[in-house]
C-alpha cells in the first residue's frame, strides 16, 4: 500500500508544478518549451530504465504504434494542464474533472471491449455525473454553457486520459518503460515541431532567470513522472490488491490535490468540492466492478456469524 500512496504523492506533485509552470509560462510557446522538456527527460528516463530491466526498446509494430498514439494523447495531456493554469485553472476542479475519466473510460469499455455494465454500474455513473455537478457549482445550464475555458480544457483532458486507458487495454504486454520510451519520444518530437512551427526556437537557448525556472519545474516533472512509473510497478510486485489500490490512488490523489491547491496556492474550498469528493468514492465504488467486489467481501466477512 506504500507504494500506492507514494505513487499518489507523485501525481500530486507533478499537478503542483504543472500549475508553477502554468504561473510562470506567459505565452504558449513557453507551455510547449516545458512540454518538450518533459517528454527529452521521458525519453532519458525510459531508455535507461528498459536497458537497467535488459528489456528491448523496439518490439512488434503494433505495441510500438499503440504507444506512439498513447504518446501522441500524453502529450496533449501535458501541454494543456499547463495552458489550464496558466488561464488560472483551479488545481482541485481541474483534478476532479480528470478523474471523472472513469465515466467515458466505462463507455469505451462498453463500445470497443464489449464489457457489460451492470445496474450498480451505471448507478456509479449517476453518481459521478452528479459529483461534477456539485464541484462545479451546481450551475444553471446556461451558466454551465458560458463556463471559463479552463474548465472546457480539464474535460478535454478528461477525455483523453479514457482514450489512453483504451489503448493501454490495448498494448497491456508491453513493459511499462518502454511504452514510456516511445510515448515520451513522440510527446518530444510532436512539442518540438509545435514550437517550430511557432517560430520559439530561440527558447531552446533563452537563458533568462524565467526560462531557466521553466526548465528546473519542467524537468522535475518529467523526473516524477518516472518516479510514478515505478511507484506503480513496485506496488503490483509488492502484493497490492488492484481494487484497493484503484480506490486509495485515485482517493489520495484528488484528496491531496485539493488541499494543495487550498494550502499552496490559496484556492477556495467550499461545500460544493468536499460534496464532490464524497461522492466520487461513492461513484468510484459502484463503477470499478473489482473495488465493488472486494468491498462486498470485506463486508460479508465482518457480518458473518
Amino acid at each position: 500500500m506504500k507504494w500506492t500512496l507514494f505513487e499518489a504523492i507523485t501525481k500530486t506533485v507533478s499537478k503542483i508544478f504543472q500549475k508553477v509552470i502554468g504561473i510562470i509560462s506567459h505565452t504558449f510557446s513557453h507551455v510547449l518549451l516545458a512540454t518538450v522538456i518533459v517528454g527529452l527527460v521521458q525519453v532519458i528516463g525510459g531508455f535507461t530504465m528498459a536497458k537497467m530491466k535488459k528489456q528491448k526498446i523496439i518490439t512488434d509494430i503494433g505495441s510500438i504504434a499503440g504507444a506512439c498514439w498513447f504518446g501522441f494523447n500524453a502529450c496533449l495531456c501535458t501541454i494543456i494542464p499547463f495552458y489550464v493554469f496558466v488561464l488560472g485553472g483551479d488545481i482541485g476542479i481541474n483534478t476532479f474533472i480528470i478523474t471523472l475519466s472513469i465515466i467515458p473510460g466505462a463507455l469505451i469499455d462498453i463500445i470497443f471491449f464489449k464489457h457489460k455494465l451492470e445496474p450498480k454500474q451505471w448507478f456509479g455513473i449517476f453518481i459521478a455525473v452528479f459529483a461534477g455537478y456539485f464541484v462545479l457549482g451546481t450551475p444553471s445550464l446556461s451558466e454551465f454553457m458560458s463556463m471559463p475555458l479552463w474548465i472546457w480544457l480539464s474535460f478535454v483532458i478528461m477525455i483523453i486520459v479514457a482514450i489512453n486507458q483504451g489503448i493501454t487495454q490495448k498494448i497491456k504486454k508491453i513493459d511499462p518503460f518502454v511504452k514510456n520510451f516511445w510515448g515520451g519520444l513522440t510527446t518530444l518530437i510532436v512539442s518540438f515541431l509545435a514550437l517550430t512551427v511557432c517560430g520559439s526556437l530561440d527558447l531552446l537557448i533563452n537563458f533568462t532567470p524565467q526560462i531557466q525556472k521553466l526548465w528546473l519545474a519542467s524537468i522535475v516533472v518529467g523526473l516524477v513522472v518516472i518516479a510514478m512509473w515505478s511507484f506503480n510497478l513496485m506496488s503490483y510486485k509488492d502484493g497490492a490488491h488492484i481494487a484497493i489500490k484503484k480506490l486509495v490512488m485515485n482517493g489520495s490523489y484528488l484528496t491531496m490535490a485539493m488541499v494543495c491547491g487550498i494550502v499552496i496556492f490559496g484556492e477556495p474550498m467550499n461545500f460544493a468540492k468536499l460534496s464532490g469528493v464524497l461522492l466520487y468514492f461513492v461513484a468510484f465504488s459502484f463503477m470499478d466492478k473489482d473495488t465493488n467486489e472486494y468491498f462486498v467481501k470485506k463486508i460479508a466477512r465482518l457480518v458473518a456469524p
